[in-house]
């Protein structure tokens, strides 16, 4: 009986080891989670944001892995990509940040594709990842641009990375008006409780990676590298009050696993009311 126990408990561990090294982090989940609200056009019910956070482009996240990741995100058929920081993992490494830079070239929306930082392409090279983000022709960093369909407009604006390059939100908003649905790109979900007046409907945020090992049945991670631990993953709510939604992202920190919290590219879908 003892050595029956001992040998399902083995096997119990080994799944668990294989599904937390191979299958939690190598298969790339789309799950789609609706925004509604009476702000969004209704020419925008429907529109599809592909949302890609901390790919942490280097070891174990092989660059022809990237690029699979990098395509399939394009057969999702999204309307816009957004691009959340921590595109690589190295500190002090410029050629993680070139080399990524071009794989993110795959990528491919009806509307475009809009980036912003994180802290480790600040931790690579600060200097380097402005620069890159900048000739990308794709950053929305500290900045604001508008969608249009017909006489319609969402907002899309971009922070810089809250620990590395903080940016105040109300100086980017200025161009909106209080009707525009404004969408904030954030690396860090903590940037949505940063002092701001100018009303945000929805945070798009990342950098958690929902825990990486969360506790099954009570789904939450003991780990999150957030100043409000309220922040792990999906559509949370900040001290205004905000929506704010918090991808698990794509690659890995500190430990090379993941446990009841797989690798995603969420489709955030935005609902009329």
């Amino acid at each position: 009986m003892k050595n029956k126990f001992i040998r399902s408990s083995a096997i119990i561990f080994l799944l668990i080891l294989v599904n937390s090294l191979f299958v939690e982090r190598y298969l790339v989940r789309y799950p789609v989670y609706e925004i509604e609200s009476n702000k969004i056009p209704k020419s925008f019910d429907g529109y599809r944001i592909a949302v890609l956070s901390d790919l942490h482009y280097g070891f174990l996240v092989p660059e022809f892995w990237i690029e699979h990741t990098l395509h399939s995100i394009n057969e999702q058929n999204p309307d816009l990509i957004v691009g959340i920081g921590d595109y690589v993992k190295k500190r002090n490494f410029d050629q993680e940040l070139i080399n990524v830079w071009k794989l993110l070239g795959i990528l491919k929306a009806k509307d475009g594709e809009f980036f912003v930082n994180g802290n480790h392409d600040h931790w690579a090279n600060h200097k380097l990842s402005l620069k890159l983000l900048e000739e990308s022709g794709k950053s929305a960093r500290n900045r604001i641009v508008f969608i249009n369909k017909g006489n319609d407009q969402i907002a899309i604006a971009g922070l810089g990375d809250f620990w590395e390059d903080h940016i105040p939100i109300d100086g980017i908003l200025k161009g909106s008006s209080q009707k525009d649905f404004k969408i904030v790109l954030a690396h860090n979900p903590d940037s949505s409780n940063s002092f701001h007046s100018e009303k945000v409907d929805l945070f798009i945020t990342g950098h958690t990676h929902g825990g990486q090992v969360r506790i099954p049945f009570l789904n939450k991670s003991p780990v999150l590298p957030v100043q409000d631990k309220n922040f792990d993953i999906g559509i949370k709510k900040s001290k205004y009050n905000e929506l704010v939604f918090i991808s698990a992202g794509v690659g890995w920190s500190i430990i090379p696993v993941r446990f009841y919290c797989p690798v995603e590219v969420p489709i955030i879908v935005l609902r009329s009311k």
